[in-house]
């Protein structure tokens, strides 16, 4: 609750630099109180102004006023750092100070403190008049975290997860015998440290892995696309070489052939480097390690992509998207236990019968394996697309969306993979389309990744 009593007392605000283009404006509503007695209920409203404070609401002798509701929007084309304070007899009490995102909003209320929103609406940090304080970014790209000034932290705990790779696009073909759909991308690493508040700065950059790009599909006689890589997540810098905590994004799913030939999902991330683009051979999962295989990947390395078996599972690293063998025989995303598990490769086809799609990998401490998360898609004369992983959050990272399923014969295209979970899961492959004159089906984007900083 924040009370303005008398008229030596004065609730402002002011930006922590001059605005680009557009000063934020604020509103607030707030009520007079006078012995207990509501007196009247108003508002206020008006612009910022650079650096200088501006003054919302000044006291008056006979009462308190009560704000209710204060909120602040970044009309400026800049995220722009805005403090509230309150000024009693000349000295100036920082309530709050935080970085508001270009369209985004801070938004006060008496029952939940402070709190920032991105310009979609989504949740960027909450704090209270007491610790401790959390703020969540899960907005990709360069940002930076601020260090509450309302309470002095001694604990600084952060989370990094990296986003997952684009599964691959399907290959397509009217005539040949063998077509093969895209494989899965790999899922992002979940990387964690705790740090002395003492040790950071003020303020600290930090990097949001942008989900992979879906490969495109393969048109009429034509191989897909290959999956992107998603975005390592770290905090402390925007480089690796520099960062305090990195978390590797997942390789994006091999393509979609039209011959006779392997195709690997893409391998997980780590928690000192991303993973691999799927290709022909298996990729090592992202380091510490050099896990290739399907087996198991402990601590911070990235799953494996196999040439005969389930994308690799991991623990801390992400799970390995799933591939395919040269006949094709096809295999579901590899699970992770904390980190993005990779998706499900697309469904193919040879001349004697369609191939289905698998599902993607699982996130979560399951027993270890593959498949589990987005369902594969359905193959065949009016096929379905695979399923988007399951969205994590702080409990659970991102599952792999599974593959999209084939299209039979005519003019029936594959269907496109699923989308990887929010934060960090593997998108799925694409479908092929088999002797059709219909396209394949492009691969799911990976989901991205997402730093969660939390103090008390």
């Amino acid at each position: 609750m924040i009370i303005v009593n008398g008229t030596s007392q004065i609730l402002q605000a002011k930006m922590g630099a001059a605005a680009t283009t557009t000063n934020p404006t604020y509103f607030c509503s707030y009520v007079s109180v006078s012995a207990n007695v509501l007196n009247t209920a108003a508002n206020t409203n008006g612009s910022l102004n650079g650096t200088s404070q501006v003054s919302i609401l000044t006291g008056v002798s006979t009462g308190q006023y009560k704000i209710d509701q204060l909120d602040f929007y970044n009309t400026d084309t800049v995220v722009q750092s805005i403090t509230v304070s309150l000024s009693i007899s000349s000295s100036t009490f920082n309530l709050f100070t935080g970085n508001v995102p270009v369209g985004g909003s801070l938004h006060y209320a008496s029952a939940t403190g402070f709190t920032v929103f991105n310009a979609s609406g989504s949740l960027v940090s909450t704090t209270s008049s007491t610790s401790p304080n959390v703020q969540v970014f899960s907005t990709a790209g360069n940002q930076t975290w601020t260090k509450p000034t309302f309470f002095t932290p001694s604990v600084v705990d952060v989370i990094c997860v990296g986003a997952g790779g684009g599964g691959g696009g399907g290959g397509s073909v009217t005539t040949a015998a063998i077509v093969m759909g895209g494989g899965g991308g790999g899922g992002g690493c979940y990387s964690r440290k705790t740090f002395n508040a003492s040790d950071l700065s003020s303020t600290v950059n930090l990097v949001v892995g942008s989900g992979g790009a879906a490969g495109t599909a393969g048109t009429s006689g034509n191989v897909g696309v290959v999956g992107s890589n998603g975005g390592a997540s770290m905090f402390g810098s925007t480089s690796q070489a520099t960062a305090y905590v990195f978390a590797g994004g997942g390789g994006g799913g091999a393509l979609g052939a039209v011959t006779g030939a392997i195709g690997t999902g893409g391998s997980g991330g780590g928690a000192a480097g991303s993973g691999t683009q799927g290709s022909t051979t298996a990729q090592a999962g992202g380091p510490p390690g050099t896990v290739v295989a399907a087996s198991g990947a402990t601590g911070g390395q990235g799953g494996g992509s196999s040439t005969t078996a389930a994308g690799g599972y991991a623990e801390f690293g992400g799970g390995g998207g799933g591939g395919h063998t040269a006949t094709p025989a096809n295999f579901a995303g590899g699970t992770s236990v904390y980190g993005g598990a990779g998706g499900g490769q697309g469904g193919g086809a040879t001349a004697a019968a369609l191939v289905a799609a698998t599902a993607g990998g699982y996130s979560g401490p399951n027993t270890p394996g593959s498949g589990g998360g987005g369902a594969a898609g359905t193959s065949g004369a009016t096929p379905t697309a695979g399923s988007a992983g399951a969205a994590g959050n702080t409990l659970l990272s991102g599952s792999g969306g599974g593959g999209g399923g084939a299209g039979s014969t005519g003019s029936v295209a594959g269907t496109t993979g699923g989308a990887g979970g929010f934060p960090g899961g593997g998108g799925g492959g694409g479908g092929a389309a088999w002797q059709s004159t219909g396209v394949a089906g492009a691969g799911g984007a990976g989901g991205n990744g997402m730093v969660i900083v939390m103090c008390w």
